[in-house]
């Protein structure tokens, strides 16, 4: 947008004086590389803690302040150059915000009364603001991964983590989320969801210790009591010569609302076989249709070679919390 402005931030540093800061897993570790620390070392040293804040479903880790202000300020941010992600967007979090949208948000979630005198405060309210859009785009997959790896509470291999962040923010995903954030594309967003549920079903798989091995689906139809997901015709062969011969240990699935389209939902699974191996598919398709598979939950899902190349197919039993599509 050719009216938009961009926050020149004046390094004032009263956004620093906020009790709990957002940090991503990415941002631990790249600190503490530049300060020359462990990851333990730098989270014990500045009260890097997991809390439930600002409206997360899950918990996050965030640079807890007991002083009377961030640690890496001291007449002007110490670490400017690389600064936690969440301190690169502040305080333009979303495209198309005004300077009074922002100055409503800051003053509903303050903490501390220093960042209510922000230089966003000098904008005319009707202000169009610029967000970072690189930042922001890092931002959206970061906090979706995250989101993901976190809601179990279990879960607290920041390595794994941190490797995954780096692994899904290539530029392919990037661009799809770009196109999704910035031009406004439904198809782009329900491509990004779909990778977010695969990872929904990677990290259960990783949870089973086993190696992941993702299914390629290129859709699914909709009959009463059962899904019928296409897949190639070796995934489709493994599925059935797996369920055939009883290697399916266990399968875990989890259906998933859309927020790029709320008339479609999608369903990751994770199948957990004998051996080192698991399965991991998701897989979308419109609340009505899934609502005319079941009406308690419970369903078949079936793998059919995408070339029809075989009578007998795999089929295992997967569950659709009813709430999700209703």
């Amino acid at each position: 947008m050719g009216d938009e402005v961009t926050f020149e931030c004046a390094r004032c540093g009263r956004c620093c004086t906020q009790r709990l800061i957002l940090l991503n897993t990415e941002d631990v570790f790249r600190m503490a590389e530049h300060l020359k620390m462990s990851v333990p070392q730098f989270m014990d040293r500045y009260g890097v803690v997991f809390a439930k804040a600002g409206g997360n479903k899950s918990p996050r880790l965030y640079l807890q302040i007991t002083g009377q202000s961030c640690p890496f300020f001291a007449d002007g941010c110490i670490v400017h150059a690389y600064k936690p992600l969440m301190c690169q967007l502040f305080p333009v979090l979303k495209p198309g915000q005004t300077a009074g949208e922002i100055k409503a948000l800051i003053n509903k979630h303050a903490i501390s009364e220093g960042v209510k005198h922000c230089k966003i405060f000098s904008q005319h309210d009707d202000t169009v603001m610029a967000v970072d859009r690189e930042a922001m785009i890092t931002s959206v997959i970061y906090d979706s991964v995250e989101t993901i790896y976190y809601s179990n509470l279990q879960r607290t291999d920041m390595k794994f983590i941190y490797t995954l962040l780096r692994a899904v923010n290539k530029d392919q995903l990037r661009t799809i989320v770009r196109d999704y954030l910035f031009n406004g594309s439904t198809e782009s967003g329900l491509i990004f969801e779909q990778a977010m549920f695969e990872i929904q079903a990677l990290c259960q798989v990783v949870d089973w210790k086993k190696s992941p091995y993702i299914v390629v689906n290129d859709g699914a139809s909709y009959e009463p009591g059962r899904i019928m997901v296409y897949v190639s015709p070796q995934d489709a062969r493994d599925v059935y010569e797996a369920s055939d011969a009883g290697q399916i240990e266990a399968v875990f699935s989890q259906a998933n609302p859309s927020v790029a389209d709320p008339s479609c939902a999608f369903v990751s699974v994770a199948i957990r076989l004998k051996g080192d191996r698991g399965m991991l598919l998701a897989f979308g398709g419109r609340k009505d249709d899934l609502r005319e598979v079941t009406e308690d939950g419970r369903a078949t899902l079936g793998f059919c070679p995408s070339d029809g190349s075989m009578e007998e197919i795999g089929a295992l039993n997967v569950f659709i919390e009813p709430a999700v599509i209703k």
